[in-house]
């Protein structure tokens, strides 16, 4: 079933259905039940071809079942604790439970249908408190500078859980945002979160299973060394070497400061049009990787300094190396994070520009964090990373070049 064959009470009538599985205790997770837009979002899903991307939220169920997603198995994927985490890779669903997490990857996504002269679209639906963050305004100024077949639409009832628009920002102005954003108003008709009513505790307890019952660990990915070999190349021209073999492989390299400055030199051979000069919005730059890669692309994602990454976490620690895990593997974004610490040598940048996070982001996610020491190492890395089905960061020290 898609738009054309929902009614506003056969939404209604799931919702209610879903609520009174909660209100028994059988639904020990947090939901967060739509209501009160029915006929409005029948209304846009007439519009959204059924190849078209779709990017939802934390209250995705009405966007699920109007894109396609079978009633039976979105229900049960709700009672196995991913009502925030419903994929599709058959129908191109995918969602977020971080503010402001879809926009980014979107205009990956847009940036790769362009690129292919594909006729698919992208429709990424966001409330209105993700519309405050600047996660949304990068993303959309992106998309309408570059016309990319990228819409957005601004789920908008005046509330970020339960604050009021004019509570938070002193005025419940709407802002006025490019083509490429729509807005519809609604009541809504739920609460934020879960159903109001206080579901049975023992009921609750003896449903509840263990976190990896419903989003079981996958085994990590090992970098192994036998596979290095010996060069007399210097670390700098064995970086350019690796560079060169991703962009033969069809890389496409993200990031500022990589069109003019060719990052260090290192892209000095790979084609302009395998470049992209990004804004300084490095989480963008993570998003525009992982959007890219869904389409089968390979991003290689540059930061020249390791300070920049606190930027990007958000993209990088929620959804680049989650997104396997909580979509049941049906989305595997692949992207090569080129990362760089300044480490030492004549011009000293100061501590918020020479710091290493290497430790910090190998506590937070589980895909490979190489640091080559010599050239073969170097060599050897990027050729993993590039046969990596998942993603990898790889630290370049700024002293070996």
């Amino acid at each position: 079933m898609r738009a054309k064959e929902w009614s506003e009470s056969g939404l209604v009538d799931f919702v209610n259905e879903v609520a009174d599985l909660h209100d028994k205790g059988f639904l020990p997770f947090a939901i967060h039940l739509p209501g009160g837009n029915e006929q409005q979002l029948i209304d846009i899903f007439g519009e959204i071809g059924e190849s078209d991307y779709v990017l939802s939220t934390h209250r995705n169920w009405y966007h699920a079942l109007l894109h396609g997603v079978p009633k039976d198995s979105l229900l049960e994927r709700i009672k196995s604790a991913r009502s925030m985490f419903v994929f599709d890779r058959k129908r191109n669903f995918l969602v977020s439970a971080i503010i402001g997490g879809t926009p980014g990857i979107a205009v990956g996504i847009g940036v790769a249908l362009k690129r292919k002269g594909s006729n698919q679209r992208v429709w990424c639906f966001v409330g209105d408190g993700i519309e405050d963050t600047g996660h949304f305004a990068e993303a959309v100024r992106y998309v309408d500078g570059f016309e990319l077949p990228v819409t957005f639409v601004i789920e908008d009832d005046g509330m970020a859980v339960e604050a009021s628009k004019e509570s938070r920002w002193g005025t419940g102005k709407d802002l006025i945002w490019p083509v490429c954003v729509r807005r519809y108003k609604y009541k809504k008709s739920r609460p934020h979160i879960r159903t109001g009513n206080f579901a049975d505790i023992e009921t609750m307890k003896k449903t509840k299973k263990e976190p990896e019952h419903y989003f079981p660990l996958s085994n990590p990915i090992e970098y192994s060394t036998k596979d290095e070999k010996e060069t007399k190349l210097s670390f700098k021209d064995a970086i350019t070497n690796s560079m060169t073999k991703i962009g033969e492989a069809g890389g496409i390299f993200i990031g500022y400061s990589i069109v003019p400055g060719d990052a260090m030199g290192t892209l000095v051979n790979v084609p302009l049009n395998q470049k992209i000069e990004t804004p300084v919005a490095e989480n963008l730059m993570v998003g525009l990787g992982i959007g890219m890669s869904l389409e089968g692309l390979i991003p290689v994602v540059y930061f020249e300094r390791h300070d920049f990454l606190l930027v990007a976490a958000d993209a990088i620690v929620n959804h680049l190396a989650k997104m396997k895990r909580i979509s049941h593997g049906e989305f595997k974004p692949k992207v090569i994070l080129k990362t760089v610490v300044d480490d030492g040598g004549l011009f000293y940048s100061g501590p918020t520009h020479s710091q290493d996070f290497t430790a910090a982001f190998r506590n937070m996610v589980d895909f490979p964090i190489l640091v080559p020491k010599n050239a073969s190492e170097a060599i050897s890395m990027y050729e993993f990373a590039l046969s990596c089905e998942g993603p990898v960061m790889i630290v370049e020290k700024k002293s070996l070049f």
